[in-house]
């Protein structure tokens, strides 16, 4: 079992013990592409009790683990902001979504056990409301090769469509490109809950433009409370190309 798994649970979330505790014989040659949905404190909540001024948010801008990543081989694939959420539970409002591409499972374990991974873990600690954070991989036939040579799409917004139930169908979003869809799995760390597919696609168009565009498609859909879907806009990251080169 690895040393992560014999950690205190979080607060911000249930670690899945018995899934981390299967990734030390888990295959190498797979990457994992870890999806975070995160959700923070109005105000920053050290466990010390410090005095503090930093919103959750600024707290989380400060645990930016993008060293101890390049060190076990990883990428940080995307961080964006959810600029709009029109399925999901509202007690679950996202504020930001972030994808870590690990050359395999168990390197996330590797990164955990880092010195300097743990120190700059309080600050998500403290910063981190809720989160859901899964082991996700792209299906294969899914992945559009051709989407870098959509003009500007390096400026566009993504479309997350997150299910509990694959046989939830896709949304219908006018204007939208499909990037890929992923199959979910296991949650890493949750709330209990179970989760099928991760699907993202592509809108060039404004913030406003896309959120009117997926509104639209969320009600001309079959109501199902089992799934979020958010609107983001790219901060930060390269998802586009490094699921070109697999």
């Amino acid at each position: 079992m690895t040393e992560m798994a014999h950690r205190p649970q979080p607060r911000y979330g249930s670690l899945n013990i018995d899934y981390v505790a299967t990734w030390p014989s888990a295959s190498r040659e797979e990457p994992m592409w870890a999806l975070n949905l995160m959700h923070y404190r109005e105000k920053a909540e050290y466990l010390d009790g410090r005095e503090t001024d930093l919103t959750g948010w600024e707290a989380d801008n400060l645990y930016s683990p993008i060293e101890p990543i390049a060190k076990i081989g990883g990428s940080l694939a995307l961080v964006a902001i959810v600029v709009d959420q029109p399925a999901g539970s509202d007690l679950d409002q996202w504020d930001r979504v972030a994808i870590v591409k690990y050359p395999y499972r168990n390197a996330l374990a590797e990164m955990n056990a880092m010195p300097e991974f743990q120190q700059a873990h309080e600050h998500k600690d403290a910063g981190m409301a809720s989160t859901i954070c899964a082991a996700t991989f792209p299906i294969p036939g899914t992945v559009n090769k051709g989407i870098a040579d959509i003009p500007d799409a390096d400026r566009a917004r993504l479309v997350l469509q997150f299910v509990a139930d694959a046989s939830t169908p896709a949304l219908e979003i006018e204007g939208a490109v499909p990037v890929a869809n992923f199959t979910v799995e296991a949650a890493i760390i949750g709330d209990g809950r179970s989760w099928a597919e991760a699907r993202y696609w592509l809108l060039p168009v404004s913030s406003a433009a896309a959120t009117d565009a997926v509104r639209k498609a969320v009600a001309g859909a079959a109501a199902d409370d089992r799934q979020y879907v958010t609107v983001l806009k790219p901060q930060f990251g390269d998802f586009l190309e490094l699921l070109q080169a697999g």
